[in-house]
C-alpha cells in the first residue's frame, strides 16, 4: 500500500500574490506529490493560488472571525485538531495565534518571518516582540535576511540554532534574460500596492523626471485609488500604467528598462531577484539585505528610503547610459545564477520541513 502524502497546513495573514505566498507556491511545486496542502488565508485573499498547477493537491479553509488572541487561539486549536497535520507552517505576525494553537496541542511547527509593514519599518512594537519571544522559542524559524536574523536574536531572544537564514530563489528559465530593451524608457516595479512599498515616493520621483519616461506598476492592493489620485495631482497620470495583478509576472519585467524598488521596508525582495534574473539594472532604496544581494557595480544605485530626489537622480543617471544598463543587467543576472537558483534554494526549505515533520 502506498504511503499517503504528508499533509502540510499553512496559515497566512494573506495568501495574496506577494513574497511569502509566491515562495510557498514555489515550494508546493517543488514538493510535488510528496505533500498535500491546506491553506488558510486570514483575510480571505487566495490570489497566489492562481499560480498553482492543477496537479498540486491544495484546499482552502475559511478563517475564523475573532479579534481576541485567546478566542482565536481556541478556534484555531479546534480547527487544527481536525486537519491531521503532519506539519504546520505559519507566516509572519498575522499567524501568531495559530502558532500558539499548534504549540498548545503539540503539533510540529515551522514559522516564517519575512518582514514588517510600514508601521514597523524603523521600530518594532514591543508587545509583538514579547509575544514572539514567548511563542517562537524552541521552534524552527526561517528568515530571508541578515537584518531579520539579528532582530530574531536581539529583540525576540531566539537562539541561533533555531533561526535559519535561507535565501529566496528564482526560476532562471522562466525569468530568462530579455531579448532587448523596450523602445521607450519604462521604469517598472512588481509588488502589492501597499503602504510599505512606498509607491508614493516613486510617483514623486517620476514627477521630476523628463516627460518621456513612464512608470509601470504591476500589482494591486488597497493603495491603488490613493496612488491614482496622487498621480493625477502631480500631473503624471498619463505616464503611469497601473497594470494590475497578473498570474505570470515574467513578461512584465521584459517590458521594463530599469527595475525600481521604492520600499520603506523589505528584507529579501523576490521581485528584485526576478528583475535581476531578467537582466535588468536596478535602482533601489536601502532596505533589508538589498546591498548584499546586488553586485558591487550596483551599489551606487542604492538610495536612502523616502528620498524622492535621490531616487529620481539615480533613475535619471541610469536611463541616460545604455552601456551602463547593459553592464549592470549582465552582472545582476550572474549573481542570481551563482546564488539564487530556485531548486537549490527551495531544497533548503524542504530539508527543514522534513526534519520537523511529525
Amino acid at each position: 500500500m502506498s504511503q499517503r502524502p504528508r499533509r502540510f497546513v499553512h496559515v497566512f495573514a494573506s495568501f495574496g500574490a506577494g513574497g511569502a505566498p509566491v515562495r510557498a507556491v514555489q515550494l508546493m511545486h517543488h514538493l510535488g506529490a510528496e505533500c498535500e496542502h491546506v491553506v488558510m488565508a486570514l483575510d480571505g485573499n487566495t490570489d497566489a493560488g492562481t499560480m498553482l498547477s492543477s496537479d498540486i493537491q491544495v484546499r482552502y479553509a475559511d478563517a475564523p472571525q475573532d479579534r481576541h488572541f485567546f478566542g482565536m487561539r481556541r478556534k484555531q486549536m479546534a480547527w487544527l485538531r481536525e486537519q491531521h497535520a503532519d506539519l504546520v507552517l505559519t507566516y509572519n505576525w498575522g499567524s501568531i495565534e495559530s502558532v500558539a494553537a499548534a504549540k498548545k496541542i503539540g503539533l510540529p511547527i515551522v514559522h516564517h518571518e519575512d518582514g514588517f509593514g510600514s508601521e514597523e519599518a524603523s521600530k518594532r512594537f514591543l508587545r509583538r516582540s514579547l509575544m514572539r519571544r514567548w511563542l517562537l522559542r524552541g521552534l524552527p524559524v526561517i528568515v530571508p535576511s541578515t537584518v531579520l536574523q539579528r532582530i530574531a536574536a536581539k529583540e525576540w531572544g531566539l537562539r541561533d540554532k533555531h533561526v535559519h537564514l535561507l535565501a529566496n530563489g528564482v526560476d532562471l528559465q522562466h525569468f530568462a534574460v530579455r531579448a532587448a530593451e523596450p523602445a521607450k524608457h519604462v521604469i517598472g516595479t512588481v509588488g502589492g500596492l501597499r503602504a510599505e512599498k512606498d509607491h508614493a515616493n516613486l510617483l514623486r520621483a517620476l514627477a521630476t523626471m523628463p516627460g518621456e519616461v513612464s512608470l509601470c506598476l504591476v500589482g494591486s492592493g488597497a493603495m491603488q485609488a490613493k496612488l491614482q489620485e496622487q498621480a493625477k495631482q502631480l500631473g503624471i497620470e498619463a505616464r503611469v500604467d497601473f497594470a494590475g495583478q497578473t498570474r505570470d509576472t515574467a513578461p512584465s519585467y521584459r517590458g521594463f528598462t530599469v527595475f525600481v524598488l521604492s520600499s520603506s521596508t523589505e528584507q529579501m525582495p523576490m521581485a528584485m531577484l526576478e528583475g535581476m534574473a531578467t537582466g535588468l539594472p536596478v535602482v533601489t532604496t536601502n532596505v533589508g539585505d538589498v546591498a548584499q544581494m546586488l553586485p558591487p557595480e550596483q551599489l551606487d544605485y542604492i538610495v536612502p528610503r523616502e528620498d524622492s530626489g535621490a531616487l529620481a537622480q539615480a533613475l535619471t543617471a541610469m536611463l541616460a547610459d545604455a552601456e551602463l544598463r547593459a553592464r549592470l543587467g549582465a552582472a545582476n543576472r550572474r549573481i542570481v545564477e551563482e546564488r539564487y537558483e530556485s531548486a537549490t534554494c527551495l531544497e533548503r526549505f524542504c530539508a527543514i520541513y522534513r526534519q520537523s515533520v511529525r
